[in-house]
């Protein structure tokens, strides 16, 4: 592939349709692939990984919940470090590349040891085994993760184009759906449930993991990476100074915290709520994710011709919006509802979840290339540790929120399954299914307002660049 720019793009082969694409089918594919595995390990640990704990290994649910904080936490501080040294890397493969290889090994052997739980004979043994396969999970998310997204500013220079790359990797998030929010209680169900269905779907899972990762490193060999400029340290004072003085990013990173909080309460939530309140079964609750899942694959073009139309910020505030009412839809859900009703539940949020998705990370490198305008300088890796972080610290918070909760309101753990809760633990998981998923993403479209990068914006920074340059 040739490094051919917008404009020469433009008239070669007739591609006058889409004047900005550079980008070949196959690496837009193969790049997208990457977000499979880390999707399932990720939707699988953060819905399941707390109801694991306090169900199946009588770890109580606050302090499950703080288990998984930490992890999050020590994660989070990983991440800007692991940017810097992506930033730093010059290999025959790639400045990205070989991380992406390291990390597909880690990630599928942390998912196989995550549910798959020697028999210790006290809570503490479970209780400091759990806490070093979160760990080691947690530095295998960062090492492929964070060069993952740093890729795409490096692949195209196109405003519209990566919003386009981007879609790729919604589906690919959304094809995580479908193997392992769909397959994967699925599966648990086949196997008979229990700590022996979940055993069994580790094991298949951590494959599906693994392939998807590898296969995301052999095609992205074909990617023309445009930026080979020498990378500048940057320690963590200049990191925050970093996201302060580029405002777009600011606001941008506080509106997904708010975003990825609410889901980071909502998702293991759903794991206690489709038993608990709608008396559903793990394969019920595998459907209600296909639903979820089939509408945002669905939901691309059409999300991609809205934000041209419209602009990627305001779409996404109004997504945000739409998604608060969707979850506060669930405070009216009880054992007597019609399936149909919370499959249709899964439509209209999986619709909108498509929106946030795409929109958020399309936006994430033109705020990379804004700070190159700006600057001149080449700290993409930089940025996409910093956007990690800001995940990492929304699923740490979110699963200890929950777990502080549950715990707080009387939840009772259990090494057999589902016991019987009193009414104040049924009231803390409409709480944080429904309540305070609805609060955050309110706060997340309120701070979005704030952020003005649009494309003319842009356009204008790289004329001044050019001019300057």
């Amino acid at each position: 592939m040739t490094d051919a720019t917008p404009e020469t793009a433009g008239s070669a082969g007739g591609a006058t349709a889409h004047p900005e694409r550079t980008l070949s089918l196959t690496v837009c594919m193969g790049w997208g692939v990457g977000s499979l595995g880390m999707a399932i390990m990720f939707g699988l640990v953060s819905t399941f990984a707390l109801s694991f704990m306090v169900n199946y290994l009588a770890i109580t649910a606050g302090l499950a919940g703080l288990l998984i904080a930490l992890s999050k936490v020590y994660d989070g501080f990983t991440d800007p470090l692991m940017g810097v040294i992506t930033d730093r890397t010059n290999t025959a493969i790639g400045r990205r590349r070989p991380y992406l290889l390291v990390g597909a090994f880690m990630l599928a052997i942390s998912m196989v040891l995550m549910f798959n739980v020697p028999d210790f004979e006290t809570v503490t043994g479970a209780a400091i085994y759990m806490t070093l396969i979160l760990l080691l999970y947690a530095t295998a998310y960062t090492v492929f993760n964070v060069p993952y997204l740093t890729m795409p500013a490096e692949m195209t220079d196109g405003y519209h184009e990566r919003a386009y790359l981007m879609s790729f990797r919604v589906y690919g998030i959304a094809g995580a759906g479908y193997v392992g929010y769909f397959g994967g209680p699925v599966i648990i169900d086949m196997f008979g449930g229990g700590r022996a269905g979940f055993e069994g779907m580790a094991w298949f899972m951590g494959g599906a993991v693994l392939i998807s990762s590898l296969l995301c490193f052999y095609f992205t060999k074909d990617a023309s990476f445009r930026h080979r400029t020498k990378a500048v340290p940057v320690g963590f004072k200049a990191q925050v100074r970093l996201i302060i003085q580029n405002r777009p990013f600011l606001w941008l990173m506080i509106a997904k915290l708010c975003g990825l909080l609410g889901q980071a309460l909502s998702n293991p939530a759903k794991a206690f709520f489709f038993p608990l309140i709608l008396g559903a079964s793990l394969t019920s609750f595998g459907f209600y994710w296909f639903a979820f899942y089939t509408a945002m694959i669905i939901s691309q073009p059409i999300w991609l011709r809205f934000g041209k139309q419209h602009g990627k910020r305001d779409i996404f505030i109004a997504a945000l919006i739409l998604t608060v009412v969707a979850n506060l839809s669930w405070l009216l859900a009880t054992p007597a509802e019609a399936f149909g009703l919370t499959l249709l539940r899964g439509v209209v949020l999986g619709f909108l979840g498509g929106a946030t998705l795409l929109m958020g990370q399309a936006m994430l490198p033109d705020t990379m290339e804004y700070d190159f305008c700006l600057t001149g300088l080449r700290r993409e890796g930089v940025y996409a540790g910093v956007y990690t972080t800001i995940e990492k610290f929304a699923f740490a918070f979110g699963p200890a929120i929950t777990g502080g909760v549950l715990a707080a309101m009387g939840y009772v753990a259990s090494r057999d399954g589902f016991a019987e809760q009193p009414d104040s633990a049924i009231t803390a998981v409409y709480i944080c299914a429904a309540g305070l998923p609805a609060l955050t993403g309110l706060i997340g479209a309120i701070c979005l307002t704030q952020y003005d990068l649009t494309e003319e914006k842009l356009k204008v920074a790289k004329r001044i660049d050019g001019a300057t340059g």
